[in-house]
Parts: C-alpha cells; structure tokens; sequence
C-alpha cells in the first residue's frame, strides 16, 4: 500500500475513501480528515441553508462534519458519487438534529415534517423563478390545505420561543407585563368546585337549561325557542333553578 502522503495527493475521492476503509487507527483518522476537509465547503454550505432558524449555526456546522465522517464510512462507490450521497446524509443529519433537540415548544409530528416540506418546497420555489413563494404556492407545492400550512408556518417559532423577559417597550418593559388576563381563573376554578358537585343531583333537562344559558350564552328568548316554550316559562324555571343551586350551596358552606 502506497504511503498516507501520496494518498493525500490524490484527487479521486472514491480511491481515498476505499483507502481509509481499508486502514484502521491513526492512518484511517488521517485519511478520513484529509476527506473532511476537501468537503468543509459542502458541509458550511448546507448548515448555512438551516441557519437563523433556532439552533446556533456553529451547532449546525458541527453537526454538518459529523454527517460527512458518517457519509465517508457509509459510502457505496457501486451506488453513485459521493457528494449526492454525503448531501442526503448531511441533510439527514441536520433534520434530525432540529426534530430532536432544537424545539422550545414541541409541535405535533405532522406539523414537525409538514415544515420540513414547506422548506423543500421554498428552496425549489426560489430556485425556479426567484421569488418567496406565497401559502397558497406551498400548498399546491406539498399537497396539503391552505390553513394547514399557516399552521405549520406559524409553529416555527416553537424552535426559538419569545422569552416573556424580553424588553418590548421603550421604557424596558418586558413582554410578560403587557400580556393581560382577563379575570381571574382562581375565581372560575372555586365557582366550579362550588357548583360541580350541585349539578349531580340535576335531571338531564335542567343541566341542558343550565348549559345553553352559562356555557353557550344564549338568551333567555332563543332557549325558548329552542325548547319550544316561552320566555317566561324559561325565566321561571332558570329563577327557580338557581335558587335551589344557592339553597343547596349554602347548606354545603354550612356544613
């Protein structure tokens, strides 16, 4: 076998790569180095591609050169050439990287690989004609419905969510004090645990009134309407209704 100099001057990569899987050690780390750094231009180039989008672009490149020792040890030359399969498993690698440690928020799997489409889908798009393609474009372009794609779109910021300390005002305010809510959910949760076990005791029609006047807020006039009686008759039985609620609610507070 010639020495690992004169393999280092040699510009078949395919003879390179059956050399370093014919050594072990030292000389295989060599010659598999020595292909690394003819494709760091690959590697940054496809990391560059994923850049801005949540993971640290050093992470990316890191992750880049790490898929093309695996593409080296993994080469078939009866298969093809090696760039065309070091690209794949590149962006494999990157791919995998971002679905299983760059998400902040994680989405449902089909919004996960539904992005990873809406990206091919942009590559090809500005390639073709040069232009951001709009939603409807995408969706023509991955197959999918128009609301599923803005869907997707809009998760993308799971990868890299807005900090609530972060300073969105002039005076330095951060976003978590100018997010209201309004009332307080404390309120609703002791109401519910008020009334919740009150309601046990309620025949069907009576949790139906109940429902259609607190839950779907309708008025006392379209419940009528809607049970085929009238308005008054649903005032009534609402008054009476609640009343026995309180009765039953200050019994249980008295006990």
């Amino acid at each position: 076998m010639n020495s690992i100099s004169a393999y280092f001057q040699h510009d078949d990569i395919t003879a390179l790569i059956e050399a370093a899987g014919a050594t072990h050690g030292h000389e295989r780390t060599m010659l598999e180095d020595e292909i690394v750094r003819r494709h760091l231009g690959l590697a940054h180039n496809l990391a560059g591609r994923y850049a801005g989008r949540g993971a640290d672009r050093d992470d990316l490149v890191q992750v880049a050169c790490f898929a093309l020792v695996k593409a080296i040890r993994g080469f078939d030359h009866d298969r093809g050439e090696f760039v065309p399969f070091a690209t794949v498993t590149i962006l494999g690698e990157i791919k995998k990287y971002f679905r299983d440690h760059c998400w902040g928020v994680r989405p449902p799997r089909r919004i996960q690989q539904m992005q990873a489409d809406i990206s091919s889908a942009t590559e090809r798009c500005l390639q073709a004609d040069s232009h951001q393609p709009d939603v409807l474009t995408l969706a023509g372009e991955i197959g999918a419905e128009v609301e599923d794609v803005r869907e997707a779109m809009a998760a993308r910021s799971c990868f890299s969510p807005t900090s609530l300390d972060q300073p969105v005002r002039e005076d330095g305010r951060p976003l978590g004090e100018t997010i209201a809510a309004e009332g307080s959910a404390y309120e609703f949760i002791d109401d519910w645990v008020t009334v919740g076990p009150l309601c046990r005791d309620l025949d069907d029609d009576e949790r139906e009134l109940l429902r259609l006047r607190f839950v779907e807020d309708k008025t006392q006039q379209e419940i009528a309407e809607l049970v085929g009686v009238s308005q008054m008759q649903i005032s009534r039985r609402l008054a009476k209704l609640l009343a026995r609620l309180r009765a039953s609610a200050g019994l249980a507070d008295a006990a």
